[in-house]
Parts: structure tokens; C-alpha cells; sequence
């Protein structure tokens, strides 16, 4: 019997997250880079802000073979949010009308492993800036553990990026992903959400 789920979101009926989604308009193309394995975890961040940003597109794949649309990207207006040696940081851009030179934010959501994996095999990546964040806004993602302290979510990591670069109001995200924690973490026994929320 097939589960039944809500033609938008994707989600079952008791973990619809319809309700809290709220369209923004947002100036800066976003273009996620998804490693296969995400696509079917449901705490995954990349779906809501499909569902949330006008300017937003998910491609799924692990190399320059599946990622070849990077060739249509402006490479001086485009940039690689990935915390490297090279990063430019987005918070310590002076002046920050700099910044409304970026047209495209390029995105790899995975894990910290899986991103790697992804850059290494991915070589027309590296013709792109890089940026990343001096000072991190705090992690409201608790209910998918990571072991690196600069860990965010994909949907966090964009709407402060977003903020950064073009003043997006981040607060209709951060609203949509504490509904997705809400909806996931309803049904479980008391101590193991306090594993994950407290």
C-alpha cells in the first residue's frame, strides 16, 4: 500500500510542514549541488528552501558529468559557498555593496564527508570564488548531529548567506525549519527528543 503524502512538501499528512512555507522572492540564484544520498532523508534542509525561494534549483549528483549546467554560470559573478583556505568571508565584506556583485551562490548539500567527495570529483568548481562565514550564526538544527563544530544545515547556511548578500529576511526559513523539527520530533518518547533538543 503506497504511504499517502501531501503533493507538495512530500511529507505524510501529520508531518505536513505546508502550513509555515512562505515564498521570498530572492535576487541571488541558488544552485544546490545534492549528493544522491540526501535526497530521501527526510530532516533534509535543501527541499524547504526549493519550496520557500523563487530562485532556487536542486541538482543531484557526485561529479562534473552530472553537475555540467556549472558551465553556464558567470564565473566573476558566481561564488562556492565552502569553508576553505581561500574563502572570502561574507561578514567581513568592506563595502558591503561588494557583495551585490554576486549573481549565483552554489551550494553543496551533504555531509561534511560527501561535500568533499563532491568538490574532489567536480573539478569545474574550482573556477569559482569561494566564501564562507567568520562568524557563525548559532545552529538551530539540533535534531541532525554533525561531528564538526562549523556545522549548519543547507537551509541555514543559505539564509544567512542570503542575509549577508542581498538583506533576505531569514525569519520565514528559521520559521519553516523549526516546523520541520517540531513535525519530526513530535511522535518521539520524551528522552529521545531531549537527546536531540536540550
Amino acid at each position: 500500500m503506497t504511504r499517502q503524502v501531501c503533493e507538495r512538501c512530500l511529507f505524510t499528512p501529520s508531518t505536513c510542514i505546508c502550513g509555515a512555507i512562505k515564498r521570498l522572492t530572492n535576487k541571488v540564484s541558488v544552485v544546490i549541488l545534492q549528493h544522491p544520498s540526501e535526497e530521501k532523508i527526510a530532516k533534509n534542509t535543501a527541499k524547504l528552501l526549493n519550496l520557500s525561494l523563487t530562485d532556487c534549483k536542486i541538482i543531484k549528483g557526485e561529479n562534473n558529468t552530472d553537475f555540467a549546467m556549472l558551465n553556464s554560470l558567470p564565473v566573476k559573478s558566481t561564488v562556492l559557498l565552502y569553508p576553505n583556505e581561500h574563502a572570502t568571508y561574507l561578514d567581513d565584506v568592506k563595502p558591503k555593496p561588494a557583495l551585490s556583485n554576486i549573481t549565483h551562490l552554489i551550494v553543496i548539500d551533504g555531509t561534511w564527508k560527501k561535500a568533499y567527495k563532491i568538490l574532489q570529483l567536480t573539478p569545474l568548481l574550482t573556477k569559482f570564488k569561494t566564501v564562507s562565514f567568520k562568524q557563525l550564526p548559532q545552529n538551530r538544527y539540533a535534531i541532525r548531529k554533525a561531528p564538526r563544530a562549523d556545522s549548519l544545515s543547507t537551509l541555514e547556511a543559505v539564509a544567512h548567506s542570503l542575509l549577508l548578500i542581498e538583506q533576505l529576511n531569514p525569519a520565514p526559513l528559521y520559521n519553516l525549519l523549526d516546523e520541520l523539527i517540531q513535525k519530526q520530533t513530535q511522535h518521539m518518547p520524551e528522552h529521545v527528543k531531549a537527546r536531540y533538543l536540550n
